[in-house]
C-alpha cells in the first residue's frame, strides 16, 4: 500500500517542473490536477506521467468552476451555467456535461471536478432555487458520466448558507446534495468557515462538517476529496492534509508541496494511524479506474473539440 496514491499533485504548465512531476509519479501518486496547458501539452503530460508511474492507469483531474477552458487553454468555451439555465433547450445541461467529458477524455483527463451546486452565490451557479439546481446539476452529471468522465459535486455545505442555521440549510443548500449523492463520484467541501456548524475550522478541515453533517446527518457514503490545497489559505499544509484525512477526506488535491504532504501522510501511517482510511481510499480509487475503463473510447482532440464547437453554436442560436 502506497500512501502517496491518495495524493493528486497540481501541475501548472509553464510553471511546474516536469522532472519533479515525474518523480512524484514514480513515487506512486494517484494522479494529477492539471492547469493551464494546451490540449497537446496536456495529452503529452498525461502520457509521460503514465509511462513512469508504477500503476497501469492514473486519474487526471480538471479542477474547474464552470468550463474546461479554465484548464485547457485552447478548448472551446461552452455556455456558462447561468447561460445554460436561461436557455430554452431542456437538454442543455446534459449536453454541456457530455461535451465537457468528451473534450476532457480526448486530452487524457478522466475526472472533472464539477459541477458546483451552490445556490446563486457566484458565477458557476445554475440557479438560486434548490430544485432547479438539483435538476440541472443532475443532468450535467449524467452527461459527464455518459461521456466517460468522473464527477465531483461541490462546495459542501453550500457557500450561500454561510450565515444560515442548519435548519435553514436543510431545505435549501442541502437539497441538491441529498438528491445527487447516489450519482456523485465525490463531494468536495468548501474552504470557507460556517459559524453555525464549526466556527473554528474551514469546512474542508472540519470534523463537524464532514463527519457530523455530510456523513451522519445527510448519510453520505461516498468519496470526499479535499478542496485544492494550493488555494485553500492554509498556514500548515502538511498538518492540514493529515487532519483532513482524519476527518475522512480520501484524496488530497493540488498541494503546494506534494512531496512534503506525502512525507507527512507516510509518517502518520508509520505511527499506525490512517491505515484503514488509506486502504478504503485506494479501494475507491480502483473502483473509479474501473468505471473510467468501462466508458466510451476517447475521441481525437480535433473531433471532440469540433463537436463541442458545433454544439455550442447550435445551443446559443436556439
Amino acid at each position: 500500500m502506497k500512501a502517496a496514491r491518495i495524493i493528486f499533485p497540481g501541475f501548472w504548465f509553464g510553471k511546474s517542473d516536469l522532472k519533479e512531476a515525474q518523480a512524484l509519479a514514480r513515487r506512486g501518486v494517484g494522479g494529477f490536477c492539471v492547469y493551464g496547458g494546451t490540449a497537446q501539452e496536456t495529452k503529452d503530460f498525461v502520457a509521460r506521467m503514465q509511462d513512469v508511474s508504477p500503476y497501469d492507469q492514473l486519474l487526471f483531474c480538471a479542477d474547474i468552476s464552470d468550463n474546461l477552458r479554465e484548464v485547457i487553454t485552447d478548448a472551446p468555451s461552452l455556455p456558462t451555467n447561468p447561460q445554460i439555465a436561461s436557455m430554452q433547450e431542456h437538454d442543455a445541461p446534459y449536453r454541456k456535461g457530455y461535451l465537457t467529458a468528451r473534450m476532457a477524455l480526448s486530452v487524457g483527463i478522466n475526472w472533472v471536478l464539477a459541477p458546483a451546486i451552490d445556490l446563486g452565490y457566484s458565477s458557476p451557479a445554475f440557479s438560486d432555487l434548490p430544485l432547479t439546481v438539483t435538476q440541472m446539476a443532475g443532468d450535467f452529471v449524467a452527461g459527464l458520466s455518459n461521456g466517460g468522465a468522473l464527477n465531483c459535486i461541490k462546495y459542501f455545505p453550500g457557500v450561500s448558507g454561510v450565515l444560515k442555521t442548519l435548519a435553514q440549510m436543510e431545505d435549501a443548500e442541502f437539497l441538491p446534495y441529498k438528491h445527487l449523492f447516489r450519482r456523485a463520484d465525490a463531494v468536495m467541501p468548501s474552504d470557507m468557515t460556517f459559524p453555525n456548524i464549526d466556527n473554528d475550522n474551514q469546512a474542508m478541515l472540519s470534523d463537524k462538517v464532514i463527519q457530523g453533517v455530510l456523513k451522519k446527518r445527510l448519510n453520505y457514503k461516498g468519496c470526499v476529496v479535499s478542496f485544492p490545497l494550493y488555494k485553500g489559505h492554509l498556514r500548515y499544509e502538511e498538518a492540514s492534509a493529515v487532519k483532513m484525512l482524519h476527518c475522512k477526506v480520501e484524496n488530497i488535491l493540488a498541494p503546494k508541496n506534494a512531496s512534503g504532504v506525502i512525507d507527512a501522510v507516510e509518517k502518520e501511517v508509520d505511527r499506525g494511524l490512517l491505515v484503514d482510511e488509506i486502504i478504503h481510499a485506494v479501494s475507491n480509487h480502483e473502483l473509479f479506474l474501473s468505471k473510467v475503463s468501462a466508458g466510451p473510447e476517447p475521441l481525437s482532440v480535433k473531433e471532440a473539440f469540433s463537436v463541442a464547437e458545433h454544439d455550442f453554436k447550435r445551443v446559443l442560436v436556439a
